[in-house]
C-alpha cells in the first residue's frame, strides 16, 4: 500500500512538472520594435505582419490541416493609447472581462468576446490585443509566457 500511494504521488508530480515545462520547447515571438515577447507552439508558423489603413499592425499565425492553412492567434499593436482605448471599450461593451496577469501586469481577458478569447494589454506605450480564433487552447499558456521587454 505504501508503494503504491509512493508511485501515485510521483506520477502526480510528474504530471505537474510537464504542465509547467509546456511551453518549454515552443518557439518565441519576439518583436524589439514593440517592446514583448511570448512563446507560441511549434506547430504553428508566424504567416505574416500587416499594418492596416488606422496605422493598427496586426502578427497573424496560422497552423496547416488537411493542406489548409488557418489563422490560429492574431496580435494586434495600437499605434496609440486613444485607438487601443476605443477598441477595449468596443470589446468590454459586448463581453465579460476576467483579470489575468501578463508580464507582471494585470490585464482583462474577454473569454466571451465574438466567440474569440482576447486579451487586451497595455503598459506605457506598448498596447496590443490577442485573439484565439482557433479554440485550441493554448492563449493562457501564450499569455503566461508573455514579457514586455521595453
Amino acid at each position: 500500500m505504501k508503494s503504491m500511494l509512493a508511485i501515485t504521488s510521483a506520477m502526480l508530480l510528474a504530471g505537474q512538472a510537464r504542465g509547467q515545462d509546456a511551453t518549454s520547447s515552443w518557439r518565441t515571438y519576439s518583436s524589439v520594435k514593440f517592446g514583448f515577447e511570448f512563446k507560441y507552439p511549434n506547430q504553428w508558423r508566424e504567416a505574416n505582419i500587416v499594418t492596416d489603413k488606422a496605422n493598427v499592425t496586426w502578427i497573424n499565425f496560422s497552423a496547416s490541416s488537411a493542406g489548409a492553412a488557418r489563422n490560429v492567434l492574431y496580435v494586434k499593436v495600437f499605434p496609440d493609447r486613444h485607438a487601443f482605448s476605443v477598441e477595449e471599450r468596443l470589446i468590454a461593451g459586448n463581453a465579460t472581462a476576467t483579470q489575468v496577469t501578463v508580464g507582471k501586469t494585470t490585464q482583462n481577458l474577454y473569454q466571451d468576446f465574438v466567440g474569440i478569447p482576447t486579451v487586451m494589454i497595455s503598459r506605457d506605450d506598448v498596447l496590443v490585443e490577442i485573439g484565439d480564433p482557433s479554440h485550441e487552447g493554448y492563449l493562457k499558456q501564450i499569455l503566461a509566457t508573455f514579457r514586455f521587454s521595453k
